[in-house]
């Protein structure tokens, strides 16, 4: 897996493969392509972070921070050693549960990506962090939330959020939404 454009493009990273689920090269070119215009000085929040993947890619496509959340530890391990290796400024690993972090962070973030495990024993995780109470003060004005699930079963409702798009890649799903005005 590797960096696929900006400053950091063709830079390999590392995968926790026991513990994360990566997004693919050919979903995460759709998802920036969709995002162009919006990565420019974009503050991020990377959810569920895993190897970093998306957050990176936004950093090395001009955002101008990126604040990652990944409770593994050694997920967390990993990301840092991409962090290191990729030289990209402004990212910081909050090594924490989503919801805690959530609970505490100021917001007013552009951009927010969540990849959580997809649906397990303890439910639909992307369905319960999106119908949380909180978007207004997480997301800046028009800022979007870009969340990948499986492909399976219905668009999570949302609170405080608009549907923008859905799109399905084999079994996944890319869901964005935006705070809603």
């Amino acid at each position: 897996m590797r960096i696929i454009a900006g400053k950091a493009k063709g830079h390999s990273l590392n995968v926790p493969r026991d513990v994360s689920r990566p997004t693919t090269e050919r979903v995460r070119e759709s998802v920036f392509g969709t995002l162009m215009g919006r990565l420019e000085g974009a503050r991020v929040l990377d959810l569920y972070a895993g190897s970093g993947a998306l957050g990176l890619e936004a950093l090395s496509r001009g955002a101008s921070s990126c604040d990652f959340v990944e409770k593994d530890r050694a997920a967390a391990k990993t990301l840092k050693g991409n962090l290191e290796k990729s030289k990209l400024p402004a990212g910081t690993i909050h090594h924490r549960e989503v919801a805690d972090f959530l609970k505490n962070c100021a917001g007013g973030y552009d951009l927010i990506f969540a990849d959580p495990p997809y649906t397990n024993a303890y439910g639909d995780i992307a369905a319960e962090l999106v119908s949380m109470e909180g978007w207004q003060k997480w997301l800046a004005p028009e800022g979007l939330l870009t969340v990948e699930r499986e492909a399976r079963g219905e668009v999570p409702l949302a609170v405080g959020l608009e549907l923008l798009r859905e799109r399905d890649y084999g079994r996944s799903r890319i869901i964005i939404y935006q705070r809603a005005s």
